[in-house]
């Protein structure tokens, strides 16, 4: 009994953690998901405002508007998005290390049948999950 006693607290806290580390990766795609919807609409200005301040001082809104612009004339209408991956991590090229998690999805576009889209979400201060990062290979 007193065993028991030891290991019930630890797998609690073990349980906690799992529960709490499911929660943050739940919402991080929630964020990558509702941001690519902006994309997806055409509404680039209200996704470079919703993304991550981190996000917003790599590219003025004027050159994402732009450069995400561009590239949706290029790929073509979307004909599928399907979720490949989701991992966290502390460190992501280009960024200052903190905590992430990398959103990629197998999507398929008019004038692109292969893709992957790479959505890099971050924790902010406020506590809201935010896009810091998307790509398109």
């Amino acid at each position: 009994m007193r065993k028991f006693a030891i290991i019930l607290p630890m797998l609690l806290l073990l349980a906690a953690q799992v529960a709490m580390a499911q929660a943050a990766e739940d919402r991080a795609r929630f964020a990558a998901e509702q941001w690519i919807v902006l994309v997806d609409d055409g509404q680039y200005n209200q996704s470079w405002k919703e993304a991550d301040k981190i996000f917003q001082d790599l590219i003025p809104a004027d050159e994402w508007q732009k450069k995400a612009s561009a590239e949706r004339a290029q790929l073509g209408a979307r004909q599928s998005r399907k979720l490949k991956d989701i991992k966290a991590t502390n460190a992501v090229k280009g960024l200052p290390n903190g905590q992430y998690y990398q959103v990629k999805y197998q999507s398929s576009y008019e004038n692109k049948k292969q893709a992957v889209e790479t959505i890099v979400a971050t924790l902010d201060s406020d506590g809201t999950w935010r896009v810091v990062s998307y790509t398109v290979n």
